[in-house]
């Protein structure tokens, strides 16, 4: 239970985390030079890089519990890991992307310009944990997981109830979306 409200609080975040542009300082100092402290954004884009780089890593340990009881509660498993994967995906990979605004100027909605991640992310280093390696780390992960999850749910489906093969389907699918939602985002990332 308190897995899937660490996943809504995050979801809720993201239509906000969408709407941001970049701060008009990387178009004229660089993104390494920008007092990105400055920014007006710049407590809320904390905040909301923070929540998104936190509620997966709170968000294991329910997913390890219900592996160790797995055998007795698969469906209970297969939902907790399905929605790890998905609030890994949308907090580590996505969120930095939309809250720096390289959502908006890869849309053609801001201007483009050298958006270069590590430049970008430093100033927000001081959240404690910024994703980086993680990024890169979840296309196989996601590659792999998403249709294994799918392989078990359509195997054990007449066992579960409806409820759990909803939330499993849609954990599922909004992970995949979450990829394909974000326009160039292997262009920034390997800038």
């Amino acid at each position: 239970m308190a897995q899937l409200l660490l996943a809504v609080v995050l979801f809720a975040a993201v239509p906000y985390a969408m709407s941001m542009v970049p701060f008009e300082r990387i178009y004229t100092d660089g993104a390494y030079n920008a007092p990105h402290t400055e920014d007006p954004l710049f407590p809320v884009r904390w905040r909301l890089i923070a929540l998104g780089a936190w509620v997966p890593v709170l968000s294991m340990p329910f997913a390890v519990l219900a592996w160790k009881r797995r055998h007795a509660h698969l469906e209970l498993w297969l939902l907790q890991v399905s929605l790890l994967l998905c609030v890994c995906v949308i907090g580590w990979r996505n969120f930095p992307y939309y809250v720096l605004g390289i959502y908006r100027a890869y849309l053609g909605e801001a201007r483009v310009a050298d958006f270069d991640p590590k430049g970008l992310l430093e100033p927000y280093r001081s959240t404690g944990y910024v994703p980086d390696w993680e990024m890169l780390l979840l296309y196989p992960v996601a590659l792999v997981a998403v249709p294994l999850i799918g392989y078990r749910l359509f195997q054990e489906r007449k066992r579960m109830s409806r409820a759990f093969v909803l939330g499993i389907a849609m954990c599922l699918a909004t992970t995949v979306f979450a990829f394909l939602s974000t326009p160039g985002f292997s262009d920034w990332l390997v800038d």
